[in-house]
């Protein structure tokens, strides 16, 4: 019985590594904040031993329709009387595949792809003029591939090479340019920044990760970095930090429950060439980004067969203090398939 939650504590091990493997936009602001980020969980990968391979597909849904300005709900009314903003977003729904693939070079060493396709909508309102009321209008769908992110893992510290209780794993990555980051409106005018597939820049990342098998359960922290650099159009998102704590049960050797939270901090956006900033809409000012947050993310997972895993979570925020006026995330769903071989 031992043995076979060690086999359990290993497949779960890789719910943690994927979680410093999804930062394919990391840097977008808090209303975008679980379109990608360290916080997002690609689901279970079974991490591939050495001269195995590791694939996943993850499909997540995340909604936004709430405004908050610091830690306070804030409604359109409110906004629209308060502000000189004449355009305001509504809503925004963000849905993502995101495929992973790992390979492992040894009992140490694991390297990972991860290549996420983005489909983003927004509704908004819009000032007719002083008096003349607000009009409703949705924006053309933005469906694309986003940034890539290649990723490595070292397991510098471990108690057992073959069946682990405790172990220590560093990484380092990076988050690739390859979404388009210049997708333009009718006009010819560049959409939101934080609706663009990409961002447009090459972002360096570094994770530490620990884990501890304590039967029947896995206890996980973890804390990411990642550091935004600039892209061509002069627009830099702020630099990002998570920090992850969780645990999983093992109900039985072919069913879990998981709970985690998370803190991330996200710092403020800088458009140093104007391209993207329009200071009549709310999501076109740099000073409605950056902020902090906490999250839960209650979840179960199924291994139905040998190294195969199967997660479904909820994550949703309980704790925002956001920079300006933003659109926030209501909740956000994840599924996710993985299969080692």
């Amino acid at each position: 019985m031992v043995r076979r939650y060690r086999k359990i504590s290993i497949s779960l091990f890789t719910v943690l590594i994927t979680l410093l493997l999804a930062s394919s936009s990391f840097a977008a602001g808090l209303c975008c904040q679980l379109s990608s980020g360290v916080q997002e969980s690609l689901s279970g990968v079974a991490a591939p031993a050495s001269e195995e391979i590791s694939v996943q597909f993850t499909y997540s849904f995340t909604r936004m329709d709430k405004l908050k300005q610091g830690t306070s709900a804030k409604s359109l009314d409110e906004a629209s009387a308060s502000t000189s903003y004449t355009s305001l977003p509504v809503s925004m729904d963000m849905i993502k595949y995101t495929f992973t693939a790992g390979y492992g070079f040894s009992s140490r060493f694991k390297g990972f792809v991860s290549i996420p396709y983005l489909r983003n909508t927004m509704n908004m309102t819009m000032s007719n003029g002083v008096g003349l009321g607000w009009m409703d209008m949705t924006m053309e769908p933005i469906s694309a591939t986003g940034d890539a992110t290649v990723m490595g893992l070292y397991r510098i510290y471990t108690d057992s090479e073959i069946w682990p209780n405790k172990a220590l794993t560093a990484g380092i990555g990076v988050k690739t340019a390859t979404g388009s980051s210049t997708e333009t409106t009718s006009s010819g005018k560049y959409i939101h920044a934080h609706m663009q597939p990409g961002t447009g820049s090459w972002d360096p990342l570094v994770s530490l990760l620990y884990t501890q098998m304590a039967n029947p359960f896995l206890l996980r922290a973890d804390v990411t970095h990642q550091f935004s650099t600039r892209n061509r159009q002069g627009y830099e998102f702020g630099d990002s930090t998570a920090v992850n704590l969780g645990a999983t049960y093992a109900v039985s050797s072919e069913f879990n429950v998981c709970a985690g939270m998370t803190y991330l901090h996200l710092g403020s956006a800088s458009d140093r060439d104007g391209n993207y900033t329009n200071l009549n809409s709310l999501m076109d000012d740099p000073a409605n980004t950056g902020g902090d947050s906490l999250w839960v993310s209650p979840g179960i997972q199924v291994l139905p067969i040998k190294n195969a895993m199967v997660e479904m979570k909820v994550q949703f925020p309980v704790w925002e203090d956001v920079n300006g006026i933003q659109l926030v995330t209501r909740y956000r769903l994840v599924i996710g398939m993985a299969y080692r071989f």
